[in-house]
């Protein structure tokens, strides 16, 4: 079997760790920080360069359509759907647009469902231990279900989501 950069990566960081990690995308929206696992990111894109086309009659959250190489997805704002910030700034030169991935709530893991989320800032990619996640019992009930825990980062207390909940 065939193994990627990421999985070698994913081997090293417990080989000496001693508690399993995984590398997580680390982003701001707005005053907010959240990570979500690097292996459901596709791709990071400036969101002052990729068109993003409303679409009426949907929900605030909902910034539009985008063409990306031919492939149309549905782009939200994640502050806005987490009801935790105002909309993102689309000409701040820092908003980005991640291109995330998920399995297929219909077809279970045979196929994949992209979408588009935009947010404030894009900070890094890091290493967590996963064993230090913990439950999102302090958060508001409509964004629990959302996440797949809080992870105390540098001072910081990350909200880490969980992409295929949303």
């Amino acid at each position: 079997m065939k193994r990627s950069l990421l999985d070698y990566l994913g081997i090293y960081a417990m080989e000496y760790s001693g508690s399993p990690t995984e590398l997580f995308l680390l982003f701001r929206q707005q005053e907010t920080y959240c990570g979500v696992q690097l292996i459901s990111v596709r791709e990071v894109l400036s969101l002052s360069n990729q068109p993003i086309h409303p679409v009426p009659n949907t929900p605030p959250f909902v910034l539009g359509l985008t063409n990306l190489r031919g492939e149309i997805l549905a782009v939200a704002d994640l502050g806005v759907f987490i009801g935790t910030e105002a909309r993102v700034d689309w000409q701040e030169l820092n908003s980005r647009l991640l291109i995330v991935e998920a399995p297929s709530p219909q077809d279970g893991h045979s196929s994949k469902i992209r979408m588009g989320l935009a947010v404030s800032q894009v900070e890094g990619v890091v290493s967590l231990k996963t064993d230090r996640i913990v439950s999102a019992m302090d958060v508001k009930e409509e964004i629990a279900p959302l996440l797949r825990g809080l992870y105390h980062y540098e001072a910081r207390l990350l909200m880490i989501l969980d992409i295929e909940a949303i």
